[in-house]
């Protein structure tokens, strides 16, 4: 194995974008006004920043 893959910068760059993205969906499920189209947005933007992070985190495994 190669740990050039593993320090590519790139990856980490993904998973800080990923940990924005998911603590903006936090941020916006708790401090904007609740509603039902702001509570999806914020959880699918949770998920989503989950995925991204979590795609970030197995690029650096591989």
């Amino acid at each position: 194995m190669s740990m050039v893959n593993a320090n590519n910068p790139s990856h980490y760059k993904l998973i800080v974008i990923g940990l924005f993205v998911t603590l903006f969906g936090i941020y916006i499920k708790e401090i904007i006004l609740h509603s039902l189209f702001i509570d999806l947005l914020g959880w699918a933007l949770t998920f989503l920043g989950a995925l991204i992070s979590i795609k970030g985190v197995l690029r650096i495994l591989k």
